[in-house]
């Protein structure tokens, strides 16, 4: 009689998103970026189990002691390369700076900034925008809707002149907000800076501009990059 072995599933290691999704639901109130670096590092680790054999497995298991030793050290040990030992070059000299200078009134201040400042369109650093009329008419999105979605922090209205409200058109996909905006605008001062920082090229973004990354679907990379920029 002949028998046939039966082979037992593979265990898969998890996804950051997985771990990402239970870090939350256990720490509701926790930063993006805190809970996105620890599903990061528990990913990695899970997986790296998932793919040893049975018996390590278990053995592991029964040294959790040694197990948090080794991680600990680890992570001792990536800290201390990074340190930089300073010598001592020798005698010190001591310096002192001419100092911020004369104090001047608020107005006279005022004149003298105003010589230098020149006006700028608001196109000319945001991009397309269209106040709330032209965009109902466009995009078919209702004023009410458009100012609930601003008062709401979901999008970007920025000031033209006193009081008016002009919106930047990039910011739609479909009629329907960008989603990340609102990451954004929660973490940075005022509009404004959330449109300008939205614009420009990031370093930890691989050189594209959030709102580029957006684009692509990227929100948590975005949103960690802004809570790290404004916090």
């Amino acid at each position: 009689m002949s028998s046939l072995a039966v082979e037992r599933p593979r265990i898969q290691g998890l996804s950051a998103g997985d771990v990402r999704a239970a870090l939350k639901n256990s720490n509701p109130k926790a930063p993006a970026s805190d809970l996105s670096t620890m599903a990061e590092i528990i990913a990695v680790v899970s997986n790296v189990l998932a793919e040893l054999p049975k018996a390590e497995r278990t053995e592991l298991a029964l040294e959790k002691d040694e197990v948090r030793r080794i991680l600990i050290e680890a992570a001792s040990h990536g800290r201390a390369d990074q340190r930089i030992s300073i010598k001592p070059a020798g005698r010190l000299e001591k310096s002192r700076g001419a100092g911020l200078g004369e104090v001047i009134a608020l107005e006279e201040g005022r004149e003298r900034l105003a010589r230098f400042a020149t006006a700028r369109p608001l196109e000319s650093w945001a991009g397309p925008v269209a106040g709330a009329g032209e965009i109902e008419e466009t995009l078919g999105i209702p004023r009410s809707t458009l100012s609930s979605w601003q008062q709401k922090g979901v999008i970007v209205g920025l000031l033209r002149g006193a009081r008016k409200l002009a919106y930047p058109l990039d910011q739609f996909v479909d009629a329907r907000p960008l989603e990340g905006i609102a990451d954004v605008l929660r973490v940075a001062p005022d509009a404004r800076s959330a449109w300008l920082w939205l614009r420009q090229p990031h370093g930890s973004l691989e050189g594209r501009a959030p709102l580029e990354r957006l684009r692509a679907g990227d929100r948590v990379a975005v949103a960690i990059a802004a809570e790290r920029d404004f916090l």
